[in-house]
């Protein structure tokens, strides 16, 4: 340190002021600089925290950056019609920017214009990186290797807080939940921005802990159409590892058809909507319904069949032993006639011997009374010894 008191000083605003006559001789113009926002504010103009990250997620450069009004809405519209969103905190962005050095407000970055495809570009290269990634370890046909669900007795699902898709899928499910079909619980969760990945995250625990106390049939995934950087954000490696090991079937229903995220790669069901999602809910249910009411009325008729074949079997046993109960009846009826006649010595040569004669007709039918006889008629009389022919007189 010096010894003596400095004979030349500077003041503070000297000195910045030489600061920013080297900054703008090093950088004469604007630059495109590759940062992402940490950090947005916006108070009509744009305030921004650019940062840089290392391979090892720590930041290793940060400043600020300025979108003023006049250059903001140009560069809106155009971000806009490109990418269907804007610029937000989490997002790599390509910046045309000039570096500017204020003694009072110290260094920013003042931004020109930005490149929309650089930033489409860059999701859609970590999207695919990610897809390698659980490609690699086995991780993309790991809920899809799970059973389709045949029917649904109860389901949880997962949206955006107060999100419009979600009344559209509860106007199909609703009716099946209030005829006591279907049981749905339901969970919200942020979808885009820097909190979405915990807050997600936190909704798929809460519904796995829904699951341990009920079991669930599926999860569902649900999210209303919007921008391909909005998204984006459904893209973390974090929330796919999670839904790919979730342990029930997962069907979503996120964006639109030419929409892609990585959560729909995994699914075991995907749909293009909410109302897809539903429909295809509701649908399944329906299926089930009519298979179970034709598989009702089968057996029914088959019952019926069953049953008439079994009456009418048991009409003919009845008929049946009807008969041989009323044969062996008769039977019994002559056997035990015959004995009682023997028991009391009624037998026909018994009562002829006794003086008593048996009278037939001509046809040989015994004649027990004389009004079955009529004058001139033909008749034998059998006596114990033999019997005579004689015809009845006047």
């Amino acid at each position: 340190m010096p010894s003596a008191a400095p004979q030349t000083t500077l003041n503070l605003r000297d000195l910045l002021f030489y600061v920013e006559q080297v900054l703008s001789r090093g950088i004469p113009g604007a630059v495109w600089v590759r940062a992402e926002i940490a950090s947005l504010t916006d108070r009509r103009h744009l305030y921004l925290d650019l940062v840089q990250v290392g391979e090892d997620g720590r930041e290793v450069a940060k400043c600020r950056a300025t979108l003023w009004a006049r250059e903001r809405f140009a560069l809106e519209a155009k971000f806009r019609r490109a990418t269907g969103g804007v610029l937000m905190a989490g997002m790599s962005v390509l910046l045309f920017v000039t570096a500017e050095f204020h003694p009072q407000y110290g260094f920013s970055l003042h931004i020109l214009d930005a490149s929309p495809e650089f930033t489409l570009g860059d999701a859609a290269l970590r999207l695919d990186e990610l897809r390698k990634t659980l490609a690699r370890e086995k991780l993309l046909d790991k809920n899809r290797s799970l059973p389709i669900p045949q029917d649904f007795t109860r389901l949880l699902v997962l949206s955006p807080t107060k999100a419009a898709g979600l009344g559209d899928f509860r106007g199909e499910l609703d009716r099946l939940q209030g005829a006591g079909v279907l049981d749905v619980q339901y969970f919200e969760a942020t979808f885009q921005g820097v909190a979405a990945e915990a807050s997600l995250l936190g909704a798929l625990t809460a519904a796995l802990d829904a699951h341990a106390e009920e079991a669930a049939d599926a999860l569902v995934i649900i999210r209303g159409g919007g921008a391909s950087l909005d998204l984006a954000w459904l893209n973390s490696e974090v929330l796919a590892r999670a839904v790919a090991a979730f342990p029930m079937p997962v069907i979503t229903g996120i964006g639109h058809a030419r929409d892609d995220t990585i959560l729909d790669e995994l699914a075991n069901v995907r749909t293009d909507t909410p109302s897809k999602a539903a429909a295809y809910i509701v649908g399944t249910v329906v299926e089930r319904v009519e298979e179970t009411l034709a598989a009702y009325q089968t057996i029914r008729l088959y019952s019926r069949e069953v049953l008439g074949q079994a009456e009418s079997g048991t009409e003919r046993l009845n008929e049946r032993i009807h008969r041989a109960a009323r044969t062996t009846l008769d039977a019994a009826s002559a056997s035990l006639d015959a004995t009682m006649r023997q028991v009391l010595g009624l037998t026909p040569e018994r009562t002829l011997a006794r003086g008593y004669a048996l009278v037939r007709n001509a046809a040989g039918e015994v004649v027990t009374r004389a009004g079955q006889v009529s004058a001139g008629q033909a008749l034998e009389l059998s006596f114990v010894d033999g019997a005579v022919d004689v015809v009845a007189g006047g």
